[in-house]
């Protein structure tokens, strides 16, 4: 099932009295590197400017504007299984050729994955832009796209299932040492999160059902990227049965959270 996120496309202070959207030649940086701060991003975006090798910018046909409709019509996401609203920058590095043909995509710093992936997608599905041109003639130029993309709150409703009072709470099974254990001989470290030094917390709610099987599992909280929910959603989701809750001596579903820590390999 696909769903239609909200988006938009950012806009640079450094270039908003002449253009509605903002783009830069791409920096000489590898694609996983970490990212910036603002104050950095705005230093590099001028240093990116004042290099630019072109006198008049790559454009989508029909401008600007249009280009906005045809994001809005094209762009779709896979469900996102996170519980909050959440907003998400996506950069967009590409190529626009002296022939207008749109090449080399790649997504400057990984995020959602499967967003990810689908803006790849859509950005090598694009029509022939006008191509950018020096001294009067059509030059190849990289490019970068930041879209502000909204995940619509609708999509990663809470599961509607009350927590009942229990007598005795839900546990791991030989319980948390045994959880910890579990999670440390389990994990895939992200590579583009290794490759880029990323660390954090992710949280996940899930349901444990009367049988201890694990459910409805969602990440909760701000998206960090870099593959980091995707593995926490996998290492909840391969549980293996957990001791459920129990209600007057009777099992029952409950909702439970638990926070996986990923650090680099080596560190902890």
């Amino acid at each position: 099932m696909r769903y239609r996120p909200q988006f938009s496309i950012y806009r640079n202070l450094l270039l908003s009295a002449l253009f509605f959207i903002f783009f830069c030649p791409a920096a000489a940086q590898d694609t996983l590197s970490a990212p910036l701060t603002d104050e950095e991003r705005k230093a590099e975006l001028s240093r990116e400017l004042d290099a630019l090798a072109a006198d008049v910018l790559p454009q989508f046909p029909r401008g600007e504007e249009a280009m906005a409709a045809w994001i809005h019509t094209h762009l779709n996401i896979p469900y996102v299984a996170l519980r909050n609203d959440s907003t998400v920058m996506v950069y967009v590095d590409f190529l626009v050729e002296r022939t207008g043909y749109i090449t080399d995509v790649a997504i400057k710093y990984p995020g959602v994955r499967q967003l990810d992936k689908e803006v790849v997608q859509l950005f090598k599905g694009m029509p022939r832009w006008k191509p950018g041109l020096l001294n009067g003639k059509p030059v190849d130029l990289r490019m970068t796209l930041p879209l502000r993309i909204t995940i619509p709150n609708s999509l990663r409703k809470p599961a509607e299932v009350a927590t009942p009072a229990v007598s005795s709470l839900p546990q791991f099974s030989g319980g948390g040492q045994a959880l910890r254990y579990y999670i440390k001989q389990n994990m895939q470290y992200p590579k583009e999160a290794r490759a880029a030094g990323i660390t954090g917390a992710i949280t996940v709610e899930f349901l444990i059902l009367a049988n201890g099987r694990v459910g409805n599992p969602a990440t909760m909280g701000e998206v960090i990227g870099y593959g980091l929910e995707e593995e926490a959603m996998r290492l909840v989701e391969k549980m293996p049965k957990w001791i459920p809750a129990k209600l007057d001596g009777k099992a029952v579903t409950t909702k439970h959270q638990i926070v996986i820590r990923f650090e680099p390999p080596g560190k902890s």
